[in-house]
């Protein structure tokens, strides 16, 4: 009996053995391709490999179409392709993979599909209300929402895997929505490159508010403040990228921005702004007092640009650099209407305003990080609609406005040239809003 399971456990070794020399002599394999929202360059990729990979082998022997400037990143599995910060996509890039492991295995080479451009979404007028739709590079419409009788806010997740939504009845009663969503933005063949489709779409909590404001990260996370209609009931909840949901015991004087890296959260106080952590710590918030509002973040560097209001009524734009007092890069008794900045933080591109002759006229203005005006650009005879972004897009070096122009009551998307500020292209659909989603 000893002898027989003895000579049981002996071939059961042999076998284990064996499966592991025949796995070791495997070639490796990619697993699976994740674009990542990153702030160092125009677009990034994760390669998932099945084995640790010899990155330089893999970097000498994979070629892209178009020859764009890239670099790699990490030492085993996955690792990291960054296409350089100065490259402007504008077609989807053919990744030909190559390239050996740790133990000189080659990997089979392959032919993949990326295109990381951003998609268009717009919140437009139809017929019995309004609905949130995408364009897709043909210029078709495609829609993500219902048709609501109003949609005061949408916001992309920071992934591009989802929308958040405000539908509005008509009591003026608020309810937030949820569209999840595949994406494709990577494929072994090009026809199979496309817009992302929606998986679900339905409520984030039952019951209707006054008001909702949210918010994304890169990650994916989304902050939802909402009051109901007893005093008291207001509340911000959590809803992380993996479904998690946690309520945030904080008491804001205004809305709430998420930092794009994740982890803490901009918070207006009666005093000034306060940057806090997520998650309980013994670090005290950070606080910049005096009459501020978040204007845009700039992503890599951690530096944010703020408006400040002085009460003369002047406005100034500001640059704040981690560690450093706030420098200011414009003053002047004119409006500013919208700001938006690079990952760095060079350049900082703004919309001034005043009312002349009873109509508005606007002028976009690119500053660098020193305050000197780089390029300035009349918008006449378009104006920024009010209260809408000013988006900038790593990939295709494109600033995204919501422009309208007098006595019209529907707007435009205009995409503009993010150096030279020259109008690339107006679309011509009535939409309320645009904002990039980014491909996930």
């Amino acid at each position: 009996m000893k002898q027989r399971l003895l000579m049981v456990m002996l071939m059961a070794g042999a076998a284990v053995l064996a499966q592991q020399q025949l796995l070791m002599r495997r070639a490796p394999r990619l697993v699976r391709l994740m674009p990542q929202q990153v702030q160092s360059g125009a677009a990034a990729l994760d390669l998932q490999f099945s084995r640790p990979m010899n990155r330089a082998s893999v970097s000498d022997a994979t070629r892209l179409e178009p020859n764009l400037a890239h670099r790699w990143m990490g030492e085993t599995t996955p690792l990291r392709m960054v296409i350089d910060s100065d490259v402007v996509l504008k077609a989807p890039i053919a990744l030909s993979l190559a390239g050996a492991d740790q133990r000189a295995l080659m990997l089979e080479k392959q032919q993949w599909w990326w295109d990381p451009r951003p998609w268009l979404i717009a919140t437009r007028p139809v017929e019995g209300g309004e609905q949130v739709q995408l364009q897709n590079r043909s210029g078709d419409w495609i829609a993500i929402s219902q048709v609501w009788p109003a949609i005061p806010s949408v916001v992309p997740l920071g992934n591009g895997r989802g929308i958040a939504m405000v539908r509005r009845d008509q009591n003026g009663t608020e309810q937030v929505w949820l569209a999840q969503m595949t994406t494709n933005s990577t494929a072994s063949t090009l026809p199979e490159l496309g817009p992302p489709t929606v998986n679900s779409r339905k409520p984030l909590f039952r019951g209707e508010v006054l008001f909702a404001h949210l918010s994304s990260n890169l990650n994916g996370d989304l902050l939802v403040q909402s009051g109901g209609f007893r005093p008291g009931s207001d509340q911000a909840l959590l809803v992380q990228a993996d479904g998690k949901r946690q309520q945030l015991a904080l008491k804001p004087s205004g809305p709430m921005q998420l930092l794009p890296a994740g982890g803490g959260v901009v918070m207006p106080v009666y005093d000034g702004l306060t940057l806090r952590a997520l998650r309980k710590s013994e670090q005290k918030p950070q606080i910049l007092p005096g009459s501020r509002e978040l204007g845009a973040f700039c992503g890599a560097s951690g530096r944010a640009v703020l408006i400040r209001h002085w009460p003369d009524y002047r406005r100034s734009i500001e640059l704040v650099v981690p560690g450093q007092a706030p420098k200011q890069l414009h003053l002047g008794d004119q409006a500013v209407l919208g700001v938006s900045c690079d990952h760095r933080g060079q350049r900082i591109w703004a919309v001034l305003g005043r009312w002349e002759q009873q109509r508005g006229n606007h002028e976009l203005v690119l500053l660098g990080e020193d305050g000197q005006v780089k390029r300035r650009m009349q918008l006449n005879p378009w104006t920024l609609k009010a209260g809408s972004p000013i988006q900038w897009n790593p990939a295709t070096n494109q600033l995204l406005m919501t422009l309208t122009q007098a006595n019209q009551n529907d707007a435009r998307a205009g995409l503009i040239d993010a150096d030279n500020l020259q109008i690339i292209k107006v679309i011509n659909d009535n939409i309320s809003e645009a904002q990039w989603l980014n491909a996930g």
